[in-house]
């Protein structure tokens, strides 16, 4: 079973560069700083998930839609805080993220 959480917010600022993404309080409190991250994408590039920390035991998972919806994944380096409460994607992870609202998101 994957650590997982579902987020409870997002804001993607795309004149600045800047996604975040929220979630449950301090689900894991060792992660923080810049770490690698899987960015799960759907098919028309809105963020489905962040895999924080893929490779090791304080591993996360933030999704903000369906396993089901994730149609490729793109490795990325994200600023955790909080212990994966915020999950931030700054420059070239964030030009991933298609621009607009998240369908995901509510």
């Amino acid at each position: 079973m994957l650590p997982e959480t579902r987020a409870t917010s997002y804001a993607h600022d795309a004149a600045l560069g800047v996604v975040v993404v929220y979630s449950k309080p301090g689900a894991r409190p060792a992660l923080h700083g810049d770490l690698p991250a899987r960015l799960l994408l759907d098919g028309r590039g809105h963020l489905v998930g962040v895999d924080v920390s893929p490779e090791t035991s304080e591993r996360l998972v933030v999704m903000l839609g369906a396993h089901e919806k994730v149609a490729s994944t793109t490795d990325a380096i994200v600023h955790i805080e909080g212990g994966g409460r915020t999950v931030t994607l700054h420059g070239s992870a964030a030009r991933l993220i298609a621009p607009g609202a998240n369908p995901y998101v509510f």
